[in-house]
C-alpha cells in the first residue's frame, strides 16, 4: 500500500487532487490545514505527502522544515499559485521532489506521482 498525504486549504483543489490520485493500492488522507498536515505527518508513516503551499496555521515550507528538524524524510510535492524563486529554492533545499504551479495540470500530477511510486517500488526490488 502507497499511502499519500493531501494537503490543502481549498476543498476543490484538494478533493481534484484525491480524484486523479485513487488507484488500486494507494491510501488517501487528506488534511485542510498546515498543523493538520503536520500532526498527522509526524503521527504516521506516509510515502509522499503533495501539500499547498499557503495554508492556514503553518506553510507547506514550514512543515518541510518541521519534518526535517524532527529527522523525517517523507517525499513531498508543494502546490503554490503564487509561485517565487524565493519558495520554490526554499521548497527543493528542503528537500521537495517537486514545485507545481496551480492551478496543477491533473495528468502532470498523476504522472509525478506514478514515477515516484515506480521508483520506491524499484528500490524494494
Amino acid at each position: 500500500m502507497f499511502r499519500i498525504l493531501i494537503a490543502d486549504d481549498q476543498e476543490d483543489c484538494r478533493q481534484a487532487v484525491v480524484s486523479s490520485l485513487q488507484a488500486p493500492g494507494v491510501e488517501i488522507r487528506t488534511a485542510c490545514s498546515g498543523s493538520e498536515a503536520l500532526r498527522l505527518l509526524l503521527a504516521s508513516r506516509f510515502d509522499l505527502s503533495v501539500m499547498d503551499v499557503h495554508m492556514p496555521f503553518l506553510t507547506g515550507i514550514e512543515i518541510l522544515s518541521h519534518l526535517r528538524q524532527a529527522g523525517l524524510k517523507t517525499p513531498a510535492i508543494l502546490m503554490t499559485g503564487n509561485p517565487t524563486a524565493a519558495i520554490e529554492a526554499a521548497a527543493l533545499e528542503l528537500g521537495a521532489l517537486s514545485m507545481l504551479h496551480k492551478p496543477v495540470p491533473i495528468e502532470i500530477l498523476r504522472i509525478t506521482v506514478e514515477q515516484i511510486i515506480q521508483r520506491r517500488d524499484q528500490g524494494k526490488s
